[in-house]
């Protein structure tokens, strides 16, 4: 299964590189090339789930409440840069 357990280590999207690095059960921190705390990726799970789902916690809203959670974690971590990072360039 895929998943970012796989892909914990180095992920690139937009020309930039981030570190994945699982700190609690079920939730990745993800920083920046250049050192930027970008959020958490935090897998959600309960009853009335089929399969894991994924949210984010942008930095200094953690536990925010109505974040929207995709079952597809790249999705969610994709929306989580784009929310905390400026694009290459800009």
């Amino acid at each position: 299964m895929d998943g970012p357990e796989e892909a914990e280590g180095v992920y690139e999207y937009g020309g930039r590189v981030y570190r994945l690095e699982e700190r609690d059960s079920e939730r990745w921190t993800v920083t920046a090339d250049d050192g930027q705390d970008v959020g958490v990726l935090v897998a959600l799970a309960g009853p009335g789930r089929n399969g894991p789902e994924y949210t984010i916690d942008l930095p200094g809203e953690e536990g925010r409440v109505g974040e929207p959670s995709t079952d597809d974690w790249r999705r969610a971590l994709q929306t989580l840069i784009d929310e905390s990072v400026p694009p290459v360039g800009g």
